[in-house]
């Protein structure tokens, strides 16, 4: 077998195939990151350019993670002309909305998008960087308390999901299952013992953990306390907000903030550093091609090549958008590779 990856990447080698670009990524989850709804009264022309600014506004938000970019110089460009970037636009009534719910479904150019944020020296989270955040979530309102689930189908899971989807943040949910329900408790979550929570999210291989209390208050506000945990660090924060939507929906701001502000990618057009990666136990050339389109994949990768195979390792050339430490962040942080030693910076492996 190790003769045969060999033989096989060797080939393609000598035929020059392994020069690579990164991949568009564009979609999470099976969700377009360049793509929003915005409600709207009418199909009037004046309305619909507003409408498309307010859509791309939602989209550089989302692809950049920065929610301060809209008020700053540097994209009011982009907003004033938004429709060079529209590829496709159109209507459709929110299903048995009363009364019925006009909305504008915008998708913009990705790569117009991206190549102009790269103009404007503005920061990109790309796709393949957006790790799977595992929600723990336990509600409490009028004596009523719940742990949100896979199979949920509670107002606070539907505003938890929407939120995501704004921001572009890829959650799973617990199912809640005898398993869980062995392991993880109402009061664990609600009292702040994560110890068990912690442990029941083994099975579900999350890269990051979101812990949560929400409860409505006697005065009828929602109060929230988040918790959330990435790549050994964990960082807490409190929500109040008199609708449940706009705690759901800070909540998941502070998540999607927080993630790109270590992922997120400065691509200034510029070369950037070259660097060896090495990444080993690549015995098939399934998990090769896996690997390959993976980091071809990463907005910090402008280019990549194959080098040299020695047994199961493969050694890539990679010229960097960003650093390299933005580099190893974005693969730690991942699920397809892990380091190899701590003592060998540079060298992965395939997590198994």
């Amino acid at each position: 077998m190790h003769g045969n990856i060999q033989q096989g990447v060797r080939f393609l080698l000598a035929a020059g195939l392994l020069w690579l670009a990164p991949l568009p990524g564009h979609a999470i989850g099976g969700q377009d990151l360049f793509e929003a709804e915005v409600p709207v009264t009418s199909q009037q022309p004046a309305e619909r350019k507003a409408a498309m600014q307010q859509a791309l506004s939602e989209v550089l938000v989302r692809v950049t993670g920065q929610r301060e970019l809209l008020h700053s110089g540097r994209v009011r460009p982009l907003l004033e002309d938004a429709s060079r970037f529209v590829q496709q636009y159109r209507y459709f009534t929110v299903p048995e909305s009363t009364p019925p719910q006009l909305m504008l479904r915008v998708r913009f150019d990705g790569d117009g998008i991206r190549q102009a944020l790269r103009e404007h020296g503005v920061a990109y989270w790309g796709g393949a960087e957006r790790p799977d955040t595992l929600v723990w979530l336990a509600v409490e309102e009028r004596g009523r308390r719940y742990i949100l689930s896979s199979q949920d189908d509670s107002v606070a899971y539907q505003q938890v999901r929407q939120a995501a989807r704004q921001r572009g943040v890829p959650l799973l949910f617990p199912l809640m299952d005898l398993e869980d329900q062995a392991q993880v408790r109402f009061s664990d979550i609600w009292g702040g013992f994560f110890e068990r929570v912690l442990q029941a999210s083994d099975r579900y291989d999350p890269q990051a953990i979101l812990i949560g209390r929400l409860n409505l208050s006697p005065s009828g506000s929602w109060v929230a306390r988040w918790s959330l945990r990435v790549a050994g660090n964990t960082t807490a924060w409190s929500d109040t907000d008199s609708q449940l939507a706009g705690v759901a929906r800070a909540g998941i701001d502070n998540v999607a903030d927080n993630l790109a502000s270590r992922l997120a990618v400065t691509d200034s057009g510029t070369v950037g550093n070259r660097v060896n990666v090495s990444v080993e136990d690549i015995s098939t050339l399934a998990a090769y091609a896996r690997v390959t389109d993976y980091l071809a994949s990463l907005t910090a990768v402008r280019q990549l090549q194959v080098v040299a195979v020695t047994g199961t390792s493969v050694d890539y050339a990679v010229q960097l958008n960003g650093s390299l430490q933005g580099l190893t962040q974005t693969i730690i942080i991942g699920t397809v590779l892990e380091p190899a030693a701590a003592e060998s910076p540079g060298v992965y492996r395939i997590r198994q």
